[in-house]
């Protein structure tokens, strides 16, 4: 039961008071609710005792269950909460694993590789000694390989009887060769060492 039933108000027109035009149809009196038997088949506007603990008794219902809901609520966020904290922290460890085991991982390949570094550099640097002894033994050739030669022009420019072929000038011939064939093979090697630089 509810209070829809209410007295029924006369009708009051506020414009026309406040213009001061007399009303075309006089109010009708209809008699205020009271308790007792002028208010026959009226309803009052109170509510009967048991009314109001019905009313009431649903009112704190609907609050206990408003209430249950919410504490429902919160445990589902609390543990919402809570299982979140714990795979973002789960999640955290794992990362900064991951990144650790990387760290470890790029310093040892950057200590390998600065160990190759610092192999080919005395690699290159024992190559670059070598070829520099390559070339001065190259240039220590010129010398004997000019008196050889020289040597033997001067044999070819004898005349007559003193135009020998004898073993001296074998030994020249032989020795002449010897050091151009010694000089091909330091150009070679020469050669070989440059590239592997």
């Amino acid at each position: 039961m509810s209070s829809e039933f209410l007295v029924p108000r006369p009708h009051y027109d506020s414009r026309a008071v406040a213009l001061g035009v007399p009303e075309k149809d006089p109010p009708v009196k209809i008699p205020q609710p009271s308790s007792g038997s002028a208010t026959a088949g009226y309803r009052s506007a109170k509510y009967n005792p048991a009314e109001w603990f019905s009313n009431y008794h649903t009112i704190l219902q609907q609050a206990g269950t408003d209430r249950y809901q919410a504490r429902s609520i919160q445990r589902e966020s609390k543990t919402l909460y809570q299982d979140t904290e714990a795979a973002t922290l789960q999640t955290q460890a794992e990362g900064t694993r991951l990144l650790g085991e990387r760290l470890q991982e790029i310093h040892y390949w950057k200590s390998e590789l600065q160990r190759h570094i610092d192999q080919l550099l005395a690699d290159t640097e024992s190559l670059l000694a070598l070829k520099r002894r390559l070339e001065k033994a190259l240039d220590a050739t010129e010398t004997p390989y000019a008196i050889a030669t020289d040597n033997l022009n001067c044999r070819t420019r004898r005349l007559g009887p003193d135009l020998v072929k004898d073993s001296v000038e074998e030994e020249l011939l032989k020795e002449a060769d010897l050091i151009r064939s010694v000089q091909a093979l330091l150009k070679r090697t020469t050669a070989q060492v440059v590239t592997q630089i």
